[in-house]
């Protein structure tokens, strides 16, 4: 796993980790080189935009097969706050889960928002209620509902939104100066500086890693992923990383 550090301009100096894809370590990864790695950035923040756990509504996220994603968290919240929103493999929060994660001192943002000095920190639940795993027709006008509020709150916004493709059809031209996603993996293939797939996008998708701009200087930054949700699948030039967002001041 590597760190990319990537440059914006906000109201820094803030130093933001964007850890998405966690997917409780599918491939073995020690979680304490994970966390020493995340200390090592020294963020002030740390954004989860989804898939840290693989369960339904009926498994706590405290069972075995989730208990390399909590340790990791409780870890990540001692070293700088944790925002974390739902992705698809996480299906939602029921309530125990939330508590659960509430006690290893991570808020969770199911489309909530919350002030944090000068930034107002959002989280879409773009899964929809528990055990859903994308959002429907339906879901669309509650998600732009509460979209609209959030862009209303006075602040710098940064919004977590698991799923890249959601944001030009969801997020952007809203005003929403920040937007952090996960869930393409990076293309999973990289040739060229281009990823090859990635799901809800398909064959050489748009949306893969790095910062894509709009025209009303809205950022999405797309984070590869920490861990490879596809064991039968490998990743090919095309590391897992947690990345890392410098705001600087504008000029």
């Amino acid at each position: 796993m590597k760190t990319r550090t990537l440059t914006l301009s906000g109201p820094g100096p803030l130093r933001l980790a964007v850890c998405a894809d966690f997917h409780s370590a599918y491939r073995p990864m020690p979680v304490e080189k994970a966390i020493a790695r995340l200390g090592d950035v020294r963020p002030d923040l740390i954004l989860g935009p989804g898939d840290f756990f693989n369960y339904s509504d009926e498994i706590a996220v405290d069972d075995f097969s989730n208990r390399n994603a909590l340790a990791f968290l409780r870890g990540a919240a001692a070293i700088a706050p944790v925002y974390y929103s739902t992705g698809n493999h996480d299906r939602g929060l029921s309530p125990e889960n939330r508590r659960i994660l509430e006690d290893a001192g991570v808020h969770p943002l199911l489309n909530e928002f919350v002030h944090v000095g000068a930034l107002v920190i959002g989280g879409l639940s773009s899964t929809g209620p528990v055990g859903r795993h994308r959002l429907r027709p339906e879901d669309l006008p509650d998600c732009g509902t509460f979209l609209d509020d959030f862009a209303r709150e006075p602040g710098f916004h940064i919004l977590l939104c698991h799923h890249p493709e959601y944001w030009e059809p969801l997020v952007r031209d809203r005003g929403i100066e920040l937007t952090a996603a996960g869930h393409a993996h990076g293309g999973q293939w990289r040739l060229f500086g281009r990823g090859i797939y990635a799901p809800g996008q398909g064959l050489f998708p748009r949306y893969t890693s790095g910062l894509y701009a709009s025209g009303s200087s809205e950022i999405l930054a797309v984070s590869r992923g920490m861990t490879n949700s596809m064991p039968l699948i490998p990743r090919f030039f095309n590391p897992t990383e947690i990345l890392v967002l410098e705001i600087v001041p504008e000029a």
